[in-house]
C-alpha cells in the first residue's frame, strides 16, 4: 500500500492500510459495520469485525492481489466523522490485468475504533472492466434509446 499524501483521518488511515488485513482490523470497532454500493453482491451491511474482516480478507484473496495503492485526492473530517476520495490500483485476479478505479469511503468512528464504514465506487467502471469493455460502455448501452 501506498499513499502520496500522509493520512491523517481514520478514514484515510483505513484506505491506505487497504491490502494488509490485519492494519486495517486494528482500526475497527467490535460493533463495525461496512456498506458498499448496493448494485455490489455483498451484504449491507456487513455487521461485526469478524464479518467485516472475512470481507476485507476475500478481497484481498480472492479478488485483488494485497500489494495495491491508494492515491488520496481529497481527505476532510476529523477523529469523528471523515471521508476520504481516493485512486485505488490494484491488479485484478479475475480479470488479470491492473485495475484501477476513484472511490469514496466515508467512515465514523468512536473511542474504540472505526464504527462504520461506506465504500461507494463508479459501479459502470468496474462492470466494463471485468468484462473487457471500453470504459463507459454499460453505462451507454443502457442509456441508449431502443432501435438506435
Amino acid at each position: 500500500m501506498s499513499a502520496k499524501t500522509p493520512a491523517l483521518t481514520p478514514a484515510g488511515k483505513l484506505v491506505t492500510a487497504f491490502g494488509d488485513v490485519h492494519a486495517m482490523a486494528a482500526l475497527y470497532a467490535p460493533s463495525i459495520e461496512w456498506s458498499l454500493s448496493a448494485s455490489l453482491p455483498f451484504a449491507r451491511p456487513m455487521r461485526g469485525r469478524e464479518a467485516v474482516i472475512a470481507f476485507n480478507t476475500a478481497v484481498w484473496t480472492e479478488h485483488y492481489r494485497p500489494d495495491c495503492s491508494v492515491e488520496i485526492l481529497d481527505e476532510a473530517g476529523d477523529d469523528r466523522v471523515s471521508a476520504v476520495r481516493f485512486i485505488y490500483r490494484a491488479f485484478s485476479k479475475a480479470a488479470g490485468k491492473p485495475y484501477e478505479n476513484e472511490y469514496t469511503l466515508f467512515a465514523r468512528s468512536g473511542p474504540a475504533g472505526i464504527t462504520e464504514v461506506f465504500e461507494a465506487l463508479d459501479t459502470g467502471l468496474l462492470l466494463d472492466f471485468l468484462t473487457g469493455k471500453a470504459i463507459g460502455t454499460a453505462f451507454a448501452e443502457a442509456t441508449r434509446p431502443k432501435g438506435a
